[in-house]
């Protein structure tokens, strides 16, 4: 994908979301393409996350801990995609959706790439203006659950997004305490956890 493109998806992903996700299902359109896209945003963002996170310390002075293994960390955020792209499907289509695993899988790992964009800018505006670049963070997050909602309706043809946006809450955070009660079952916990 060119750089122009990208940013014409990214531009058209924030005005129109509908026709931004047909476009990315169209791009997206085989299984090898997917699977490609996906090992590409997760490759960029386990390395942009472990370079935030070592930017983030020396800017802010704040000791996070060891940095996890970059290969770890890009293992786990491709396994955390395709359970995204999984719940987005099912779920979707258990209120009478109407998307299917590959759209969702598409749009899941667009999202992926346009946030790997976002934390290129954050970084950027860190080693500048290092308070907003720490504020970002949190309107980074926003982004994510908007593009989410925005995409799940899209795929599944709901109409109301106010409705699209419970549900997708509600699964996030309902698998946000499935998954954590399960990563601490197996010992995967973050740094400051484990220490005490």
């Amino acid at each position: 994908m060119s750089l122009a493109l990208y940013l014409s998806l990214v531009r058209q992903s924030l005005t129109d979301p509908p026709e931004a996700a047909r476009r990315v299902i169209a791009l997206l359109d085989s299984a090898k393409a997917r699977w490609l896209a996906l090992a590409a945003v997760v490759t960029a963002g386990a390395a942009l996350g472990t370079f935030g996170e070592l930017l983030f310390s020396l800017v802010t002075g704040v000791d996070l801990g060891p940095s996890a293994s970059p290969v770890r960390l890009g293992l786990i955020q491709g396994a955390l995609m395709i359970y995204a792209a999984a719940a987005m499907a099912v779920f979707g289509r258990q209120v009478g959706g109407k998307g299917d695993f590959a759209g969702a899988f598409a749009l899941v790992v667009w999202i992926q790439a346009i946030m790997v964009g976002a934390q290129l800018v954050q970084i950027v505006v860190m080693t500048i203006f290092p308070l907003i670049g720490v504020l970002m963070t949190l309107t980074l997050f926003v982004l994510m659950i908007w593009l989410l909602v925005q995409f799940t309706a899209a795929l599944h043809g709901f109409e109301s997004l106010m409705w699209t946006s419970v549900g997708v809450l509600a699964v996030l955070f309902g698998s946000a305490m499935m998954l954590g009660s399960l990563f601490l079952a197996l010992g995967i916990a973050p740094p400051f956890m484990a220490e005490s």
